[in-house]
């Protein structure tokens, strides 16, 4: 017990969570893993939620956000493809955090980052708010979507006989990297010059009816 750590700790369990996944991740698997006894791990962490606590801080401490570049769309980009990076090596963190509802300042970190950046493109805050968490869950779902489309058994020939278009999408061989980035840009500024225009249309409106051109 002298020798266990949380560093060795949360080494281990986020090993036994990649291997095993959500159902394979107890306290036992781990304590196994690092040839303890469970109480052993219980001096150490209180119950699992702490466990996952530990493991969502370590692998976030180890891939530190990108520096920003002054940029706010470049950043965002960075920021995405951050978040793609840890999620692709480690789908199981997320799947952690979502079952046991771990929320720690580390992680909370990139939703300071995002909503910040987004602040930097000119919208109101109210509209920043909105393309920040917007833009966040959709980026959350092309990833998982990605990694699901990546592994998932694809339709037979047989299947895909009469469907040309389907084959070509089921075939064709994408640089995934350009292809995040691209999806990425396009709702970076499409999001943007969608809340833009609502935002000019808005003040028009607004200085038309103190001038008494329309009514409220």
């Amino acid at each position: 017990m002298a020798d266990l750590d949380t560093d060795r700790i949360a080494a281990a369990a986020l090993a036994v969570a990649d291997k095993h996944g959500v159902d394979g991740f107890t306290m036992r698997a781990v304590a196994e893993a690092l040839d303890v006894t469970p109480m052993a791990l219980y001096h150490h962490v209180q119950d699992k939620a702490a466990l996952v606590t530990l493991i969502v801080d370590t692998a976030i401490r180890k891939r530190p956000l990108p520096p920003t570049t002054g940029v706010w769309q470049d950043d965002l980009l960075a920021v995405a493809q951050w978040m793609r990076q840890g999620m692709s090596k480690h789908p199981v963190v997320a799947q952690l955090r979502r079952a046991y509802n771990v929320w720690t300042p580390a992680m909370l970190q990139m939703s300071e980052r995002w909503l910040s950046l987004w602040q930097q493109s000119s919208l109101d805050l109210q509209d920043a708010v909105l393309a920040a968490t917007t833009s966040s869950m959709a980026i959350s779902g092309l990833v998982k979507e990605e990694m699901l489309f990546r592994t998932m058994q694809h339709p037979d020939e047989k299947t895909l006989a009469w469907l040309p278009n389907s084959r070509m999408m089921f075939h064709s061989q994408p640089d995934r990297d350009a292809q995040f980035d691209l999806v990425v840009r396009s709702l970076i500024e499409g999001l943007h010059a969608r809340l833009t225009l609502n935002q000019s249309a808005a003040t028009r409106r607004s200085i038309a009816r103190r001038r008494g051109v329309v009514k409220k």
